[in-house]
């Protein structure tokens, strides 16, 4: 017994938003309480912290803030090459303008269901990968927009998104046993 899904492209389903970089020859917009996220810091499957900070003024002058739970998508760096970074924003933060910030904008659709849909999307994802003039990687906004994504209905949505968590809680619990155990 299977279930049967609808594809919808990603752009009739989701908002994105863009994110920038203020200037780095102000020091007041540095070295705030507001994580920055860039491609260096978009691992894992979901971001807290990064390595940089902005403050307030900062973000006021050339970020934008990803609330909560939104999903955060790499969409130009030479790390898109070996994979397609993607993650769950686990609080409030602010990110580059190479990252693209993407919210549901369809009623019953979460943001989780949304990341584990790209995540098993990410073959598809990888062949819209474009080069730019200086070799770093590419995914053009419109082409994700056309993405078709599968919508299952909501009680499947709710048991695959339930499933997923379960499993992707498994494998922090396995992680940080092992960093215990390697310490």
């Amino acid at each position: 017994m299977g279930c049967r899904a609808s594809y919808v492209p990603l752009g009739e389903i989701a908002k994105f938003e863009s994110g920038g970089t203020p200037s780095k020859k102000n020091k007041r917009y540095w070295d705030g309480s507001i994580p920055w996220i860039s491609a260096k810091t978009l691992v894992g499957d979901t971001v807290y912290e990064s390595d940089l900070a902005i403050t307030k003024e900062g973000l006021e002058a050339g970020s934008k803030l990803a609330p909560k739970g939104s999903l955060l998508l790499l969409t130009r760096g030479s790390g898109l090459f070996k994979r397609i970074p993607l993650a769950i924003a686990g609080k409030e933060v602010a990110f580059n303008q190479d990252i693209k910030c993407v919210n549901s904008a369809a009623k019953g659709i979460s943001n989780r269901y949304l990341f584990y849909a790209l995540t098993s999307l990410e073959p598809s994802i990888s062949a819209m990968l474009e080069t730019t003039g200086i070799g770093a990687g590419k995914l053009a906004t419109d082409r994700l927009k056309a993405l078709p994504v599968p919508v299952l209905d909501e009680a499947a949505r709710d048991k695959v998104t339930h499933f997923a968590d379960c499993i992707y809680r498994k494998i922090h619990l396995n992680t940080k046993l092992n960093g215990y155990l390697a310490a």
